[in-house]
């Protein structure tokens, strides 16, 4: 996994060129990175001097990326740079998911030398299992130590790592050893894993509008498992445990630009109670909605909420449309 994506480095790069070699000199040398030598062809003196530092630079090493970071930083500090040039400069930063603090860029969790060094894997150690079947695992005895192992079976699949920043098909596919040529049942198969009409319809136009098997978006994963309790929810209400009131598995997930994203399709269960042969709107039944928005949200999962209605009413490429903006990524 690389901590930064290529966008950030190009566009850091073109920065450069408004600066003089020595200003790049200094930058790089006061975060500890030394110049190296790339096999790039790029034009310009100024370009081919930021990739000789770059190609000092392992973008997999969690170190190396914050020295890389404490460029931009130094950058951000610097008197000769224009307050319009830095706020450029934040704000491709913001884009790309990095926290910005005064002076300081950071990756969007510092990661201590107790954890893993792969955010997804802080986040998911087991995995995050996706399918309408729920997971099963098992807990494993090995050097002294348990660990949690999902187990796949038909209808689930299971995200291990390499996700962040950019989790993309092309990404997927190849984790599941299958090739663009022959990757139409693995297409079949996520569609199959659509709940309802509407997600159905949903999925459909966002992978065939964007496409989103062969373009550099992110891929919708359906039916991700975030959370659950190996007992049911019946059981868990009985028992009075809180959890029976949690969201287990969300419609589809994202992930991009080191954020993670939760879109949820909605039907009129959500905000409404039956009574007969018709739906009342229900305040207490919205307000369940609301909480589970608050609980993800505090989870570090950014929210986009669809209607069946909305889907009913012909917007979905409109809705598309609007996720792409909300996420923030472009069709190239």
């Amino acid at each position: 996994m690389e901590y930064i994506s290529s966008a950030l480095r190009l566009e850091f790069r073109e920065f450069c060129v408004g600066l003089v070699l020595r200003q790049i000199d200094d930058i790089f040398q006061m975060a500890d990175i030394q110049l190296g030598r790339s096999e790039r062809d790029v034009t310009g003196a100024r370009r081919s001097r930021v990739e000789d530092y770059y190609a000092s630079i392992d973008w997999s090493d969690l170190t190396d990326a914050q020295k890389f970071l404490k460029v931009v930083g130094l950058v951000l500090s610097q008197s000769y740079i224009s307050n319009e040039s830095k706020e450029v400069m934040r704000n491709v930063c913001l884009q790309e998911g990095l926290v910005v603090e005064g002076h300081q860029v950071k990756l969007p969790k510092i990661i201590s030398s107790n954890e893993p060094n792969d955010l997804f894997l802080h986040q998911f150690p087991g995995g995050l299992p996706f399918g309408l079947v729920k997971p099963d695992f098992a807990v494993i005895a090995r050097e002294g130590k348990q660990s949690l192992k999902f187990e796949l079976k038909s209808g689930i699949g299971v995200i291990w790592q390499n996700v962040y920043p950019n989790f993309d098909f092309s990404i997927f596919q190849a984790a599941c050893g299958i090739s663009s040529e022959t990757n139409s049942a693995l297409k079949k198969a996520l569609f199959a894993m659509n709940q309802t009409d509407y997600e159905k319809i949903f999925f459909q136009a966002y992978a065939k509008n964007l496409g989103m098997a062969y373009r550099h978006i992110p891929m919708l994963i359906p039916q991700a498992w975030v959370q659950w309790h190996s007992s049911s929810k019946k059981v868990l209400q009985a028992s009075g445990r809180t959890l029976a009131k949690d969201l287990y598995r969300i419609d589809f997930v994202a992930f991009w630009n080191n954020h993670r994203y939760a879109i949820l399709i909605d039907d009129i269960s959500h905000y409404a109670i039956k009574r007969g042969n018709q739906w009342i709107a229900d305040e207490e039944t919205y307000s369940k909605r609301l909480a589970e928005d608050r609980k993800l949200q505090v989870e570090g999962w950014n929210i986009f909420r669809v209607s069946n209605w909305d889907i009913k009413q012909n917007k979905v490429s409109e809705i598309v449309l609007d996720l792409q903006k909300f996420v923030g990524f472009e069709v190239i």
